[in-house]
């Protein structure tokens, strides 16, 4: 049952990153206004934010044996971040290759501080779930 539920997590995983590829180089010109915003923050933005910001939690869930020990947690850590970096940098490059899409280097800093925040968030996680596990024994 355990083998199952991982493949099933793996496989939201990979639903995770199709999506967010759908998002990134779809055209969305006709249906929703990216360019206006709020307090000075394009909504573009704050989409790449909220696009990148669960990758984190999502790749915590599909992949638990890399974070048995601190360190491993740490290695995991930083692979989603590198991972992270790498498909939105990737996805800039190749929407500056589009005829609808731009490359925008602040693009990648939102999705960058999605990333780092979704990484907070699951080291908060991660403390929580070992201090009750403790609490438990």
């Amino acid at each position: 049952m355990q083998d199952r539920k991982n493949y099933i997590l793996k496989g939201i995983f990979i639903l995770y990153l199709t999506g967010l590829c759908f998002c990134c180089f779809w055209d969305f010109r006709s249906s929703i206004d990216l360019n206006s915003g709020l307090f000075g923050i394009l909504n573009d933005k704050v989409v790449h934010f909220l696009l990148f910001f669960p990758m984190p939690f999502i790749a915590y869930f599909a992949f638990p044996r890399t974070r048995d020990t601190k360190r491993k947690f740490n290695k995991f850590c930083v692979s989603v971040f590198l991972l992270g970096t790498a498909v939105g940098a990737a996805t800039e490059i190749v929407q500056g290759w589009t005829g609808y899409r731009s490359k925008d280097i602040i693009d990648l800093a939102a999705d960058c501080c999605g990333l780092v925040s979704g990484i907070g968030c699951i080291q908060l996680v991660d403390i929580l779930n070992k201090r009750r596990k403790r609490a438990i024994k």
